[in-house]
């Protein structure tokens, strides 16, 4: 783009209304300054990310996003947000305001994420003894608000947060030694890809593999840009903090900081050095988008393009705009940021209301479960503020004597070598353990451990002991797995003569395909003398009874659900659900049971125990109707791996104990073949389905789904009542398990 030329903000837009002139202090020449005209949505957005820290972690003391002088973080940076979905953007920017506020004071050794939780978001541990169970509460109110608004979109933005914290929760103490290698990091430090995430999460945009491609050496500069402007105006204050510290190692991750300690200069001459750096980034940015529109205009997908890029374009100037008085980088415009005054203090500084009085009550009356649902006209997806300005400045044993004989002393050398072995342990556990670690490896959904912090919201275990609870439950799982999913499905899978997928988990060779069924069965056994030694180490009344009785009901469960089988024998429905609650809902309850051991409410207790019994039922009857109904299912485990097994599920069941026997007889003599040559071809298979599908059976069994799904949803209000704590990390488990 020619030097004498600006970015238009918004072309075509009509809704541009000139306010004020601004000094940018010498940044964004030829940037557009925009602010979105509903900017009381952003407040309302960040106050609800405050009140929901405040209420689920502790005080929030620090600031975020809200600027009352030139307009909020959220309201600038991305003013082409849709208005329906800027209340729920600011929530997600100003939590992860205070997460990174949270994050930068942590000490060190309480940086790291837990290893295999499984877990996208992170925050630390060390601020209170149920931060994590906090922070998940927030994190899956968030999840659950995006996936229910754009599920393609909000796949992207949990993408990218995830990246962006295996970048930013490492050491960053290492040296850099010039910009560019500084800029690699610092890009996804500051945190701009997340909020390009979000960008494109507002404007109701996803970019395809090949336009991500496309644009990414376009975009560099672009972030270049945001991070040295980052650095620039929030220098002052870091430096100030790090010389109040006595003693603190004078070492700051900002572009100043470098540019004094590589060039000897004084802060304000590096300073003006991170400014120039900063402008070259911003022109070039803008002469990556001229050349993207000279090349690319004839492009089918050029519109969507450009606005993406002129949506970055935004980022840039707004960052400038907020950061040349926010209150998180100057402490004179500090206020209290949890009275939920900044639409007043907006007011006062700007002379007149942004909005009138009647809609800023309405949207600070809005409940925080309606996040993202104001609704708007398609007109005022572009409606913005402009601002107009004056200048722009700116990481082996012997047994026998040495010569073979054995004589008196090759004896005594022998008894003393067999003396050692028998009191030293030479050999470990790795051998023993490596089925259970390969099974523990394969990727999984967690929903176990995913339950335990949900019902953690009104258990309130201690997080070690949570742990400890979710290690013994997963030992138990795992030693199933092994012993009846892999072993049973090797069994059924001896003298097979053609190619299928059921010796798969999740994608990957089954346990016993990799180290034989005798091992794996010994590994199995271990870990559940293993699981029962770590319930014995609980300070839980009764941990080793409950695991023994859990265990026990699990067992009984099983021997039926192989009988069953064996025989082809096919049980009635109430026989098939008990054996369910006992199987399945066995581990389930063996985690509510000792995450409710202390629990003083037996009303809660009891509400707790009657939630995971439906979940636990809910939990196999939806396995079932997947590995019937479900493409990804298939692609993970095989087609129909169930009916290779001879395993009844609850469409089966309700099929043949209903329909006509004229209708079921081929079934049961299809089921009576899988005996004999303990697998189905895929044509018997389908032979099977075609009635099984074409009858009421799966219906019925959606509608059984359906049902527990509003029971969950009924005994979980109740619970919320009666504990006076909402529970999203349940919530957003459900809804990611719902058929």
């Amino acid at each position: 783009m020619p030097h004498n030329e600006t970015l238009s903000p918004n072309p075509g837009s009509s809704d541009i209304d000139a306010a004020e002139t601004l000094d940018l202090h010498g940044f964004c020449p030829k940037y557009p300054l925009a602010r979105h005209k509903h900017e009381v949505l952003a407040n309302a957005g960040c106050a609800d990310a405050r009140q929901d820290w405040i209420k689920h972690i502790g005080p929030a003391s620090e600031f975020g996003g809200c600027n009352p002088v030139n307009g909020n973080f959220t309201a600038l940076v991305l003013p082409l947000c849709k208005p329906e979905r800027l209340r729920l953007v600011a929530y997600m920017l100003e939590y992860a305001f205070l997460h990174d506020n949270v994050v930068e004071v942590l000490p060190d050794g309480n940086k790291n994420t837990t290893k295999g939780s499984g877990d996208a978001f992170s925050l630390g541990e060390g601020r209170g003894t149920h931060i994590k169970t906090g922070r998940k509460q927030i994190q899956a109110k968030m999840m659950l608000q995006l996936m229910s608004t754009d599920k393609v979109c909000a796949a992207w933005v949990l993408n990218v947060w995830k990246a962006m914290l295996a970048t930013t929760l490492k050491d960053k103490a290492k040296d850099l030694s010039n910009l560019e290698e500084y800029l690699d990091f610092r890009i996804v430090d500051t945190g701009a890809p997340f909020v390009e995430s979000t960008m494109l999460f507002g404007m109701g945009m996803t970019l395809t593999e090949e336009e991500d491609t496309l644009l990414a050496p376009l975009i560099r500069p672009c972030y270049a840009s945001l991070a040295l402007a980052n650095d620039y105006f929030s220098f002052d204050r870091e430096w100030e903090e790090i010389q109040s510290k006595p003693g603190a190692s004078q070492k700051l991750l900002n572009a100043v900081w470098l540019y004094m300690k590589w060039n000897g200069v004084e802060a304000e001459v590096a300073k003006r050095r991170t400014r120039e750096a900063c402008n070259r980034y911003e022109q070039q940015y803008l002469d990556n988008i001229e050349r993207f529109r000279r090349e690319h205009a004839s492009d089918p997908n050029f519109e969507k393009l450009d606005r993406y890029l002129r949506g970055l374009a935004q980022q840039v100037s707004g960052n400038v705009i907020w950061s040349l008085n926010c209150p998180r980088y100057h402490p004179d415009q500090r206020y209290n940021p949890n009275a939920g005054i900044e639409d007043e203090l907006t007011a006062q500084a700007r002379g007149s209301e942004t909005d009138n009085e009647e809609h800023v009550l309405e949207n600070k009356r809005l409940s925080v479960t309606t996040i993202g649902s104001t609704r708007c006209s398609d007109s005022d997806i572009h409606t913005t503020y402009s601002w107009e300005r004056e200048s722009s400045r700116s990481s082996s044993l012997s047994w026998t004597s040495d010569d073979g004989q054995d004589d008196e002393h090759g004896s005594e050398k022998r008894r003393s070598n067999m003396t050692n072995m028998l009191t030293e342990e030479r050999l470990g556990t790795l051998q023993l353990n490596a089925p259970f670690d390969y099974v523990a490896s394969v990727p999984t959904t967690h929903v176990r451990d995913t339950m335990a912090d949900a019902l953690n919201v009104w258990t309130c275990v201690p997080e070690d002991t949570l742990n400890h609870i979710k290690d013994v439950v997963n030992h138990l799982q795992n030693a199933s797995l092994l012993l009846y999913d892999d072993v049973y499905s090797g069994c059924s899978a001896y003298n097979r003569h053609m190619e299928d997928n059921s010796d798969l988990r999740r994608g990957q060779p089954a346990a016993h395909t990799v180290f034989g069924v005798p091992q794996t069965i010994n590994s199995a056994s271990f870990a559940i003398v293993d699981a029962l030694q770590k319930a014995n180490n609980f300070e839980i009344p009764r941990s080793v009874d409950v695991a023994f009785e859990q265990l026990r009901d699990m067992h009984i469960g099983q021997s039926y659900d192989l009988h069953w089988s064996r025989h082809v024998e096919c049980p009635s429905e109430e026989e098939y659900l008990e054996l369910v609650a006992k199987k399945t809902g066995g581990l389930f309850r063996l985690l509510s049971r000792l995450m409710c051991a202390n629990v003083r409410d037996d009303k809660v207790s009891q509400l707790i125990d009657n939630l995971v019994s439906q979940i636990g039922i809910f939990f196999q009857i939806r396995d079932d109707f997947q590995n019937i109904s479900s493409a990804a299912y298939t692609s993970q485990k095989g087609f129909c791996e169930d009916l290779d097994k001879g395993k009844l599920s609850v469409p089966l069941v309700q099929f043949l104990n209903n329909a006509p026997l004229s209708d079921t007889i081929h079934v049961r003599e299809v089921l009576e073949q899988r005996r004999e040559k303990r697998c189905l071809s895929t044509a018997q298979k389908e032979l099977v389905l075609k009635p099984l599908k074409g009858s009421k059976s799966m219906d019925v069994t959606l509608e059984t789904l359906h049902r527990l799904q509003a029971d969950i949803e009924n005994l979980t209000g109740q619970l919320e009542e009666r504990t006076g704590r909402e529970n999203w990390v349940l919530k957003l488990c459900m809804y990611r398990l719902r058929v």
